[in-house]
């Protein structure tokens, strides 16, 4: 019945919602990355909103988090991102000994989507750990494969991502682990809007999402179907 009325919403939504920025940082849907990378030397500065009961810190998940990054894509096969995530609700001092977490993170994109080869890219969140260049206890490291390919079909444009995670970092606490998949909508009249369905491998999430003059992108979802997530983030030509 649940995914009955996720696809209806999907349906009718479809024709009045372009591709944005995910909540944590990378290129991609609400949540989970997409092959789909910035233009070359884009900067983009954000936050996110990650609801209570979902947001992960030491396998807790009694506040909500707030996520915010710093993306720059050059050359333009590669991404790197710093990522400072707040949980909510905590006071940050000595006293209390709770620090927001911080985590390096970085992609490369093997093929660039063609007619019939989609875009493919290999991502690690939390890389300069496993590398020993970092002592921050982080919470949402990653390291996976993903693959997007869009196709057109009447005024619509879909992005459709398949994407696999695995430990092989050997890190304490992993985001994406197996397979994640999501596929995102656009009108040909709306080209600056989007709708997307995606599964992280634990849950589905809706979301819509725009850009406005080509630089503001402003996303909101349900996180699981059920509560509220959202996430601003500015983009522009740094040089």
């Amino acid at each position: 019945m649940k995914l009955r009325i996720v696809f209806a919403v999907f349906v009718l939504l479809a024709g009045t919602l372009a591709r944005s920025q995910s909540i944590t940082g990378t290129q991609g849907q609400l949540f989970i990355p997409t092959a789909e990378m910035h233009s070359d030397r884009t900067l983009v500065l954000g936050a996110g909103y990650i609801p209570k009961g979902y947001f992960q810190r030491y396998n807790r998940s009694v506040n909500p988090g707030m996520p915010t990054f710093v993306t720059v894509t050059f050359l333009p096969f590669i991404e790197v991102m710093f990522r400072y995530t707040n949980e909510l609700n905590m006071r940050v001092n000595p006293q209390t000994k709770y620090y927001p977490d911080r985590m390096f993170a970085g992609r490369i994109r093997l093929t660039k989507e063609s007619k019939y080869i989609p875009a493919i890219v290999v991502g690690a969140n939390d890389f300069t750990k496993a590398l020993g260049l970092s002592t921050a206890s982080t919470n949402y490291s990653a390291t996976y494969v993903v693959g997007t390919k869009s196709f057109k079909y009447l005024n619509y444009q879909f992005a459709a991502s398949l994407g696999y995670g695995q430990d092989v970092l050997e890190l304490d606490r992993y985001d994406f682990l197996g397979i994640f998949g999501g596929v995102e909508i656009r009108h040909n009249q709306l080209a600056n809007s989007s709708l997307s369905l995606e599964y992280d491998t634990r849950n589905i999430h809706l979301s819509i999402g725009h850009t406005f003059f080509d630089r503001l992108v402003i996303k909101a979802g349900l996180w699981d179907l059920k509560k509220p997530a959202a996430m601003i983030a500015y983009k522009y030509q740094i040089w």
